[in-house]
């Protein structure tokens, strides 16, 4: 009798015990430098969120986002919100140059950083203190060089194109117009693109730049400067460093009665504005934010070498690509849970590779939807 219920004790302790398999493995905040919803510089940071939430569900770690609302002085301040979370990992991004001081705040109080989108330059990456290096654990990065060059040789094909059957009797070869709307004058992704279009440039002889101004990633900035470029000049390629850009360029030249055709195209892959179509963007960057978990699920369990640890990603693909309309509108409709992120850890069996591709060959859209 007494061992019969010593055991029933013992049976009912184990039921009693908390279920740890449903707990998280570990807690990450990430420091999200846009709006929660869409706004003037469109809604790619919303999109980040949203394919972030969708791969710490598959990947087993508790995710919170805090937002910044584009404000970089708001985001200096933020770390003691970010500390009250206690994360392991903080998810920052490099906007306007004030990732070094939020790295080094959070390695005073001995929380980790991964770095998304937008790295740390050689020169901040100096003023770390070896503790503070040691805290920042990785960073995966789009190849923003290479989306500048693509998306300009992207432009100039697509007014070649159009115009291949114009005369050209006296066998010189016309001069091709472009306008460049910068994001801003410090944010790497930004500095990067343009280096990629200059250098298109200088190697096209028959490519000239017109003009190159900074909107500040914003439509309506993009809009009210090129109202008055194309009242100035005549322009035959706008060049902008993200869609809402070259939405707000695309409404400028509907505005002026252009009697010419004008190429527009930018970068992001943000859902079409209806109104302001444009011919060409390059996009597939906004789901790294789930690259980065899975960076950190790997990193955390240590199965991620030192060298693997930093990645360039030469992820961008072209509008024109057969993986954009699949990819755009599973994000539109918010299926991304339908995504199996999992695949892309080193815990997967047979881990997949991080690109656009790869992401149409995760998503199954018979499995249960996760939330």
């Amino acid at each position: 009798m007494h061992k019969n219920l010593l055991k029933w004790v013992f049976l009912l302790a184990l039921l009693c015990q908390p279920d740890y398999s449903l707990a998280k493995s570990f807690k990450v905040v990430f420091l999200n430098p846009g709006f929660p919803e869409e706004n003037a510089t469109g809604n790619f940071w919303v999109n980040v969120t949203q394919f972030m939430d969708a791969a710490a569900v598959d990947l087993d770690i508790e995710l919170v986002t805090v937002y910044a609302y584009r404000n970089h002085i708001l985001m200096k301040s933020l770390v003691d919100e970010i500390a009250e979370h206690q994360p392991k990992y903080v998810v920052l991004v490099n906007e306007k140059g004030i990732a070094l001081n939020i790295i080094k705040q959070l390695a005073s109080r001995d929380i980790a950083s991964f770095m998304l989108l937008n790295n740390l330059n050689d020169k901040d990456l100096a003023l770390l203190s070896a503790k503070e290096k040691s805290l920042l654990k990785g960073s995966v990065i789009p190849n923003n060089y290479n989306a500048g060059k693509k998306l300009l040789n992207g432009l100039i094909a697509l007014y070649s194109s159009q115009n291949k059957l114009q005369d050209n009797s006296a066998n010189v070869e016309p001069l091709i117009n472009v306008l460049a709307m910068q994001g801003d004058y410090t944010t790497p992704a930004s500095l990067e693109r343009e280096r990629g279009l200059l250098d298109v440039i200088k190697a096209n002889k028959s490519v000239q730049l017109v003009d190159s101004t900074v909107a500040n990633w914003s439509k309506k900035q993009s809009y009210e400067k090129v109202k008055g470029i194309l009242q100035q000049a005549k322009i035959d390629i706008i060049w902008t460093a993200n869609d809402s850009m070259a939405f707000g360029a695309k409404k400028a030249l509907l505005a002026a009665n252009i009697d010419h055709p004008i190429i527009i195209g930018g970068i992001n892959w943000d859902v079409d504005d209806m109104h302001y179509p444009v011919n060409l963007s390059f996009g597939g960057h906004v789901a790294l934010g789930a690259k980065s978990l899975a960076m950190l699920k790997d990193i955390d369990s240590n199965s991620l070498t030192l060298d693997k640890r930093h990645q360039v990603i030469d992820i961008f693909e072209s509008s024109l690509s057969p993986h954009y309309i699949n990819f755009t509108d599973r994000l539109s409709h918010k299926k991304l849970d339908y995504y199996d992120f999992s695949r892309f850890s080193l815990s997967s069996t047979m881990p997949l590779t991080f690109t656009v591709e790869n992401l149409a060959k995760a998503f199954n859209p018979l499995t249960v939807n996760k939330n």
